[in-house]
């Protein structure tokens, strides 16, 4: 069981404090978002690019909030924060302007079992977001462990710089490739070959300096000749 946390430590950040990377599949799961600004908006949005389905609970609705809400792509509870307003979820991020309320959140979704994240707050998150960068399939991310989330920020943006979009289209075609693999090669000594074939080579600079259509007959060789 975890240890107790200190009267007077909530929302601070230890030495001692290890998290346990993991990619969450969010897929058509209900994740709720206690706030209306522009952090909630920005937090219900990452959600829905992740497949979620997102339910916001605020009086009010920052106008994104609102857009998303007439078209139907976020339930929205126009009212304040309750425990009942979290019934169904998987997840659950607190970004009001009120620490009161966020801290209620907490409680609230650890009685019930359910992972929460209280923004600017990481002593009272059972997880926290790291800066995320994506590149079609490939998604590096970078955490300071709540220490310092402008720094991972910072990290974030010179990764930016090398990888480019050419890692998306490239592992675009290698997934292609993978499948292709599993389902047309039955010796399994020779699908470790081609994958580390295909994952040894310089296909990034065939892709970047001669297009999708040379990586492609290049894949097909290596497949074909290993």
């Amino acid at each position: 069981m975890p240890k107790p946390v200190p009267p007077g430590t909530l929302g601070k950040v230890t030495m001692e404090t290890t998290y346990y990377p993991v990619f969450f599949q969010l897929k058509n799961k209900l994740c709720v978002v206690i706030g209306g600004g522009d952090v909630a908006a920005r937090k219900a949005a990452s959600l829905l690019a992740a497949g979620a389905a997102v339910r916001v609970v605020s009086p009010d609705l920052h106008p994104e909030l609102e857009s998303l809400a007439a078209s139907g792509r976020i339930e929205a509870l126009r009212c304040p924060y309750t425990k009942e307003s979290l019934a169904g979820a998987t997840l659950v991020i607190a970004a009001t302007s009120r620490a009161d309320v966020n801290r209620e959140a907490a409680a609230d979704c650890r009685a019930l079992g359910i992972p929460v994240n209280v923004v600017d707050a990481p002593g009272l998150c059972d997880f926290i977001v790291p800066a995320t960068l994506r590149r079609g399939p490939l998604t590096i991310a970078v955490s300071t462990g709540g220490s310092m989330p402008a720094m991972a920020k910072k990290i974030r943006r010179r990764l930016e710089e090398e990888f480019d979009e050419a890692y998306g289209e490239l592992l675009d075609a290698l997934g292609e490739a993978r499948t292709r693999v599993l389902r047309d090669v039955e010796d399994p000594a020779r699908r470790k070959a081609i994958f580390t074939a295909l994952s040894g080579g310089d296909l990034l600079t065939v892709l970047r300096q001669e297009g999708r259509s040379e990586l492609d007959k290049q894949i097909d060789e290596i497949i074909k000749n290993t």
